[in-house]
Parts: structure tokens; C-alpha cells; sequence
């Protein structure tokens, strides 16, 4: 009998995280692999990026943990991050501290781009892809 083909599952809504801003979901999973859109520091209470980077960074580690959450990861799940940011010289140390804080010893492959701009003139996004060890139905 030939192996079953995973299904694909598609995340627009997760507690506690605001919605996206646009015509996507915040995660998909297939198979063992859970792919998160790029999370920015969007304040849930006014829909609108924090005032300053290190807020944003709390609010998109927050973010990002409740997602893997409801697939069942964590932290140290994640495989791979990709980071950008609108200015690399001030938020690289930023980031770099931000993910010692949230990835402890269990630090993803990363790679950190600078660009020139971000929606609704932010300044640091990251997306990641990480590793379903848990074969439960996401939450």
C-alpha cells in the first residue's frame, strides 16, 4: 500500500496573536514541518507596530511562541529563522539578544537581512520553520 500523502494545514488565526494584515496564514503545516510567516512586533491592542524595537521583539517572540504552541512546538522545534531588518547596524545586537533570550542553547539556523523597507514602516520581521515532533492536530 502506498504511503498516504500528509495533508496540508493552513493557520490564519491563533489565540492570542493578532491577524495577519494580509492575504495569509500565519502558519502551515505538512507533514512534520510547520512553516510561520513573517511575525512582526504588531501591538494586539492597537494593530500597530510597538513604539520601539525592543518591544517589537518582545511582541514577536511572544507571537512566535504561541504559534508553534498551537502546532505543538517550541522553541526548540525551530530549525531555520530568516530575520529582516531596516537597519542593520542598530538592530542586529537587538536581535542577537533577543533570540540568546528565546532560543537558549537550542539556536536555529538564521539568516538576517537588511532591507529597505517593512509594512506599516517597521523595522525587524522573522519567519521561521520548524520541526512538528508532536503529531496532535493543531490547536
Amino acid at each position: 500500500m502506498p504511503a498516504r500523502e500528509p495533508e496540508i494545514r493552513r493557520h490564519r488565526a491563533v489565540a492570542g496573536v493578532p491577524g495577519p494584515t494580509g492575504p495569509f496564514a500565519w502558519s502551515v503545516a505538512w507533514g512534520d514541518l510547520v512553516f510561520v510567516s513573517g511575525i512582526r512586533g504588531i501591538d494586539p491592542a492597537t494593530g500597530a507596530p510597538a513604539p520601539d524595537d525592543a518591544r517589537r521583539l518582545e511582541l514577536i517572540f511572544g507571537h512566535l511562541a504561541r504559534i508553534l504552541e498551537a502546532h505543538g512546538c517550541a522553541a526548540s522545534d525551530v530549525l531555520s529563522t530568516r530575520v529582516y531588518v531596516t537597519e542593520m547596524a542598530r538592530h542586529r545586537p537587538l536581535v542577537n539578544d533577543a533570540f540568546t533570550r528565546f532560543f537558549g542553547q537550542d539556536l536555529p539556523a538564521r539568516t538576517i537581512v537588511e532591507v529597505r523597507a517593512l509594512n506599516q514602516a517597521d523595522t525587524i520581521e522573522v519567519e521561521v520553520i520548524a520541526a512538528r515532533r508532536v503529531r496532535d492536530e493543531p490547536r
